[in-house]
């Protein structure tokens, strides 16, 4: 768990902008925990699913309305092993603990 986070800590706000079922959910987040990050606001994350060649390509933005965001920069680190982790519990049903 994050430092400063408790177990009934809000972590991020958002809301659900758009949604396509199954193809494309959009939303809007905020970090609410750390205050660095709080201060840029509002980031947009699509997440899209499309099939290709009998497997389906997943796809994820992050955008702000902020050069040089430190959210980007922190969002950016943690998605990579968020995804290995769904890699591999779609491919063996286990997880990477890290």
């Amino acid at each position: 768990m994050e430092a400063g986070l408790s177990r009934w800590s809000i972590a991020d706000t958002g809301e659900i902008v758009e949604f396509d079922r199954p193809r494309r959910i959009v939303l809007t987040w905020k970090n609410e925990f750390r205050p660095e990050l709080t201060a840029e606001g509002y980031a947009r994350c699509s997440i899209e699913l499309e099939p290709q060649n009998g497997a389906v390509k997943l796809t994820i933005s992050h955008k702000i309305e902020r050069a040089q965001s430190k959210l980007i920069e922190a969002v950016s680190g943690g998605w990579p092993r968020i995804l290995s982790n769904l890699k591999s519990l779609l491919e063996t049903g286990q997880i990477i603990v890290s």
